[in-house]
């Protein structure tokens, strides 16, 4: 019986010696940080080891968030483009060409946003309690924004524009929506 237990430990032993592949080399994951920084080491593994489509959807998965606080300002809803600018903001969008870039944050909601607002592309003044990155970086689409920020609570959110002539009708010309 002795054996037994033995033989098992030197299996696992060699095992063990045998380390997973990377499925993306250190000099691409170099490449990687600069762009993403902040990234946890957890995540930081599984994307070398496990290659981009083994990472979480969520921004809070997988980086360094700040402590939740209340935040203000404009929510900018469009087709790939989901920009928060905190007040005192009067525009927000995201604009490919410009360089330097207008300074706005990436915006995703943890909790499901009403059906209607989802799908209505326009401008809103919002106000959440939400974390925001800590560390600068290339988020959301195409990498444009200096931070993600993810919405805990929605408190407030207002229609600020009115809906294009070919957008589907809503109730009134501005969506009022107060969350408990």
């Amino acid at each position: 019986m002795p054996r037994a237990p033995l033989s098992l430990f030197a299996l696992l032993m060699l095992l063990g010696c045998n380390p997973p592949t990377p499925q993306i080399s250190d000099a691409d994951m170099n490449y990687y940080d600069a762009g993403l920084p902040g990234m946890t080491e957890e995540c930081r593994n599984k994307l070398q080891f496990g290659g981009i489509a083994v990472l979480p959807e969520d921004t809070d998965d997988c980086y360094k968030m700040s402590l939740p606080q209340r935040w203000q300002g404009l929510w900018r809803n469009a087709f790939e483009s989901h920009a928060f600018c905190e007040t005192p903001a009067t525009r927000c969008r995201i604009e490919p060409e410009a360089d330097p870039q207008p300074a706005y944050t990436w915006i995703e909601f943890k909790s499901p946003l009403d059906p209607r607002i989802k799908q209505a592309e326009g401008l809103y003044r919002i106000d959440f309690i939400g974390r925001r990155t800590v560390v600068p970086g290339n988020y959301g689409h195409l990498g444009l924004a200096r931070h993600a920020i993810v919405v805990d609570r929605l408190l407030f959110i207002d229609r600020q524009d009115r809906p294009a002539p070919h957008a589907r009708p809503m109730a009134g010309d501005q969506i009022v929506n107060r969350m408990k």
